[in-house]
């Protein structure tokens, strides 16, 4: 994450727009150092919005010695895609792309002209670019986004579910289940094999909750104090019913949000602090 600042103001935004921490030049080193020690196969910049951080986005690229062999992918809400010309100017501001993920959804389509995804999917298709869409859902009807996302082109388009967290806190909104699904149970963390680093608080494997929530406790300014923590050992080891059962955490009759691994991941940890 290079920052959180974004000229959207979307309801559901996992991060508080009021924040304005970005990557310090000591993170940057940070970083590069980390990424040039360890085999990393892909890369993929996010926000706030990632077309605002360019010039700290490529001096990482830039001190990636094997940057060849690691695939660059960003997240960006597209508003610099107003034409097909000026998306292919803003891509070809990077260094190295390889991939292109614009975030579009109900709450993104408040601010950003629908022409917008249209130049910015023809702009990726000429440079030979990935393209795909990230679609975050309050309920299943949400999903009619993806048949008029398909309209444009075919690509792949992620579903992710509203979290409370950030603005879906203060604005009430969050992804309602029926029912709780024990099936989370034998489920395991769904950012495995990935690491996540927050500016001004460190690197985790969490990429949500607890990484944004209590970062103090799951996140660590060095990647070795990280994979060494007994958060990331239990996570990266063990589904979130083993975790709960090494913990002592009873998780019969749960709430229905807890059908939600990120969600469960809290209430398990947060309890397991707690005990």
């Amino acid at each position: 994450m290079v920052g959180y600042a974004c000229n959207f103001a979307c309801a559901h935004c996992i991060t508080a727009r009021e924040k304005r921490e970005k990557l310090t030049s000591a993170e940057i080193r940070l970083l590069i150092s980390q990424i040039n020690k360890h085999t990393v196969k892909s890369l993929l910049f996010v926000g706030g919005e990632t077309s605002l951080y360019v010039r700290d986005i490529n001096t990482i690229l830039l001190g990636i010695r094997k940057l060849d062999a690691t695939k660059v992918k960003i997240t960006t809400n597209g508003h610099f895609a107003i034409t097909k010309t000026a998306a292919k100017e803003k891509i070809l501001s990077f260094h190295r792309l390889n991939s292109v993920q614009l975030s579009y959804d109900k709450f993104h389509a408040e601010f950003l002209p629908f022409r917008n995804v249209r130049n910015l999917y023809a702009a990726c298709k000429d440079l030979g670019l990935e393209f795909s869409v990230i679609l975050t859902i309050e309920s299943p009807l949400d999903i009619v986004y993806a048949k008029r996302l398909w309209g444009v082109g075919k690509f792949p388009i992620g579903i992710q579910k509203v979290l409370q967290i950030g603005k879906a806190v203060s604005n009430k909104n969050a992804y309602v289940f029926p029912s709780f699904d024990k099936k989370v149970l034998k489920r395991s963390c769904p950012n495995l094999n990935r690491i996540k680093y927050l500016p001004g608080q460190g690197f985790s494997i969490c990429c949500s909750l607890l990484a944004y929530k209590h970062a103090d406790n799951f996140t660590h300014t060095s990647l070795s104090k990280h994979l060494r923590s007994r958060f990331y050992g239990l996570v990266s080891k063990y589904s979130f019913g083993e975790i709960a059962h090494l913990l002592n955490i009873n998780v019969k009759n749960l709430e229905p949000r807890y059908s939600h691994e990120c969600n469960l991941c809290e209430y398990i940890f947060k309890k397991g602090r707690q005990s």
